[in-house]
């Protein structure tokens, strides 16, 4: 890749929000160049991808019906787009903890139009290997992305079109009046450098609240091909025949990459809660989430360089809501007017 070029915009990390915006920008005619290196605590690496439509607590939507709609679209588009698979589209069953629970959903589904949302309740006892004595109901359309396919391979077209920088953002080379990084110039610069924003001089003064997750992956001898995520507590998720990624923990002390005995423990007791088989344990992992304490975005410019950028803060719901929240930025990114979001910005912190 040549750098001594003129380009409309820098992207900085190539996790899910970094990938959709260069993609949603590409898509408008925009030239980018993505800054990324490779780092193990990365959330998007390590995420599980869930695609749910529904707070499973309170039985209300996560999200608008369009998020929902607009991220099946994006993701089945960009299958076409890379000649891959990484979205799978699949149903959810909620086992419930309680009747009380089960008569909460089914008071949402009869009267609160959660029959958008619930395909049908199933009796007591009907999975063999769940413990679901107090029933379930099945949720659709769910599924999950496969974000470490999808990030690899989009990671070998942005190399192979040679708008990819293999490195670490050194801000001691960067020059916030010229917008320029080395050899490199551009219109406008985005970070989207998840929860190492704290460590970023320009958006420091934002309130991420990073928290650690750590995911497993199970084997199920018993149980081949059940193709449902389930819900109790933490989700288990179907991947190949017999084999299941469970998440997640939340931690906001250890934001290592490092696994923890805690969290650990808690999936096996969790795990313990569903399952009426036995099952091995294969892998685990851990990745930190860029969470915001508002549960909002952290989208925007900066507010003394119109010209400075973030599109973080994704949190839990990242890849249910990332490909509405980059499709939107992305046209204002490029508007020569004040653009009107229908989400709430980083403006709230100025």
């Amino acid at each position: 890749m040549c750098q001594n070029k003129k380009i409309d915009f820098i992207i900085v990390g190539q996790g899910l929000a970094g990938t959709l915006l260069a993609y949603d920008l590409i898509e408008l005619g925009k030239s980018v160049i993505i800054i990324d290196t490779h780092l193990k605590a990365s959330a998007s690496r390590v995420a599980a991808g869930l695609i749910n439509p529904i707070s499973m607590k309170r039985c209300i939507p996560a999200m608008p019906t369009n998020y929902l709609t607009t991220a099946f679209n994006r993701y089945s588009g960009l299958e076409d787009k890379l000649n891959s698979r990484f979205l799978f589209k699949k149903s959810l069953l909620r086992l419930f903890d309680s009747f009380e629970t089960k008569d909460l959903w089914i008071d949402k589904y009869e009267n609160k139009q959660m029959d958008l949302y619930i395909d049908k309740f199933c009796a007591v006892n009907t999975f063999s290997f769940l413990k679901d004595e107090f029933s379930s109901a099945i949720v659709k359309p769910a599924g999950y992305l496969d974000l470490k396919e999808f990030l690899t391979v989009s990671r070998e077209y942005f190399k192979e079109n040679r708008m990819l920088l293999e490195e670490k953002f050194n801000f001691s080379e960067f020059n916030d009046r010229s917008v320029s990084y080395k050899n490199l110039k551009a219109d406008k610069i985005v970070f989207c450098d998840g929860f190492r924003i704290k460590e970023n001089p320009f958006f420091d003064y934002l309130p991420i609240a990073p928290t650690k997750g750590e995911l497993m992956q199970i084997k199920i001898p018993s149980v081949e091909n059940f193709d449902k995520i389930i819900s109790k507590g933490i989700y288990i998720i179907p991947n190949d025949d017999y084999i299941y990624t469970v998440g997640a923990t939340y931690n906001r002390d250890d934001l290592t990459e490092n696994l923890t005995k805690d969290g650990q423990q808690f999936l096996k007791d969790k795990l313990d809660e569903v399952l009426n088989v036995d099952y091995e344990i294969i892998s685990s992992v851990a990745g930190v989430r860029p969470t915001v304490k508002d549960r909002e975005p952290l989208i925007g410019m900066h507010k003394e360089f119109n010209n400075i950028g973030v599109f973080n803060g994704l949190g839990a719901r990242g890849v249910l809501n990332a490909p509405h929240f980059s499709k939107e930025f992305s046209k204002g990114l490029i508007s020569d007017s004040i653009y009107k979001f229908d989400f709430k910005t980083i403006d709230r912190f100025h």
